[in-house]
């Protein structure tokens, strides 16, 4: 995601018109759901007293997840693999405005319960990992936070369960299939078909529209890297990727394996008026046309298939993790591909970011303290401060490690917890161990203090 999108900018804005293969529906199936959720919001009374009644263990993993989304019908089914368990005879998942319809599992119908957006299923005991398959039908959403109407998905950062049950809290990982049917003629569906790779809930998305697409070319170890734009924006759309696959060939060089898939895209999608930047839905991460020109947010979104989705935050509060570790591997990138030159303009930009962040009445706190303690929209996490602060003490790592260490430290460190969770202290940690610095002072200096550090206090 890149700093240039204001989420909170985005939630006061209401969406572009609804496309009409969803309208056609909608009002026979909400009709129905609500019909339906009198009669299966409480489903302990079903098939034999062997099988365990409902209740809520929020513990148990999710190993994969497997999607068959219909937009025509509005239906979903969702097949999740659980962690086997001798001991919990239950799971619960987050499900929005979901209605459930029914759940099972080896040929057996499980009771469930629906409250307040929560589901919890009684799962029966085994050593094994067991498949519990949900069908259910899902709504549109006009506030960025579901299926939007436009035929984009934007769930980050807590909204996955308006679309597929699921456990929004960054640590959670799982792998993903995705199957979208019921799209409308002369268009397609640009999403993943299978992730193999753990990854954060928000990362699986698609995008629907009548869309193009150019191969910019192929990175030294095979990915393809390309761009999907809507028919008028192939202008746009090219002269903003032109640095792209050499911005993706130099992060698989530099920080190892992509491990999202053979091919990757920047995927132009129509936000409403207001809405720039991206989201970083890999392998397709998404643009909002509007940036559509722009290097720097493409460099963005691709350098979190390395940090912040190849490796994903274990708390919210570690948020600069991946905000701040991607603005600085973007000008990063791109002063290697593009020229010290290029470079230079990204980081005088960030500098105007930065003090305009300093005069403002936002939150300037980078890093706060605490696990999940914090509504990352609601309490200001999301904002300028991990993305810029967070730039430039990486930049500051940078200057006193040099970049050869900086890249190995970073490299080690990605090749180690790729596919798991991390937070902030465990980079600080490994670079203390893995260096003859300890960045401990400037990392409270610059990401835990109202105020932009002098650069003489982090030397030493």
């Amino acid at each position: 995601m890149d700093v240039s999108i204001s989420r909170l900018q985005l939630l006061r804005h209401t969406p572009t018109p609804v496309c009409e293969h969803a309208l056609q529906f909608s009002a026979f199936f909400l009709l129905l759901a609500s019909l339906l959720t009198a009669c299966v919001t409480d489903r302990n009374d079903v098939n034999s007293d062997t099988l365990p009644d409902a209740s809520t263990d929020w513990s148990r993993d999710i190993l994969h997840t497997s999607l068959n989304i219909d937009l025509q019908t509005m239906t979903g089914i969702a097949d999740l693999v659980l962690l086997g368990s001798l001991l919990s005879s239950a799971a619960s998942f987050e499900i929005g405005d979901l209605t459930i319809i029914n759940i099972v599992s080896n040929g057996d119908q499980l009771k469930f319960n629906v409250t307040q957006g929560q589901l919890d299923v009684g799962i029966p005991l085994s050593a094994e990992p067991q498949t519990i398959t949900i069908e259910y039908y899902f709504n549109l959403h006009d506030n960025f936070d579901g299926i939007l109407a436009s035929g984009v998905t934007f769930t980050w950062p807590y909204h996955c369960g308006n679309i597929f049950p699921c456990k929004s809290q960054p640590a959670e990982g799982s792998g993903f299939e995705l199957v979208v049917n019921g799209i409308p003629d002369g268009e397609v569906s640009i999403h993943p078909e299978l992730i193999t790779a753990d990854a954060p809930s928000y990362m699986l998305a698609w995008a629907v529209g009548d869309y193009d697409y150019s191969m910019l070319g192929v990175t030294a170890d095979g990915t393809e890297v390309g761009i999907y734009y809507f028919p008028d924006e192939e202008e746009s759309a090219l002269n903003g990727t032109r640095y792209l696959r050499d911005v993706f060939d130099w992060y698989e060089q530099t920080y190892g394996q992509y491990p999202f898939g053979e091919k990757v895209a920047s995927v132009s999608v129509r936000w409403p008026a207001g809405g720039f930047g991206g989201l970083e839905h890999h392998p397709f991460w998404h643009i909002a046309g509007e940036s559509l020109n722009d290097p720097v947010v493409h460099a963005h979104e691709a350098s979190h298939g390395w940090f912040g989705n190849g490796v994903r935050i274990g708390c919210w509060e570690d948020f600069v993790l991946s905000e701040g570790i991607a603005s600085y591997l973007a000008a990063r990138a791109l002063n290697e591909v593009a020229g010290e030159e290029y470079g230079k303009q990204i980081w005088v930009s960030y500098e105007n970011k930065l003090d305009q962040l300093q005069n403002s009445d936002e939150n300037k706190i980078a890093w706060p303290e605490g696990c999940n303690e914090i509504d990352i929209l609601e309490d200001g996490l999301y904002g300028a401060a991990p993305y810029m602060k967070g730039a430039f003490f990486f930049k500051h790592l940078e200057y006193k490690l040099g970049k050869e260490v900086l890249d190995r430290l970073l490299r080690d460190f990605f090749i180690m917890n790729s596919g798991h969770a991390v937070n902030m202290q465990m980079l600080i940690t490994a670079i203390k161990e893995g260096s003859t610095y300890d960045p401990t002072a400037c990392a409270q200096a610059w990401l835990r203090m109202e105020s932009v550090v002098d650069t003489d206090a982090c030397i030493y």
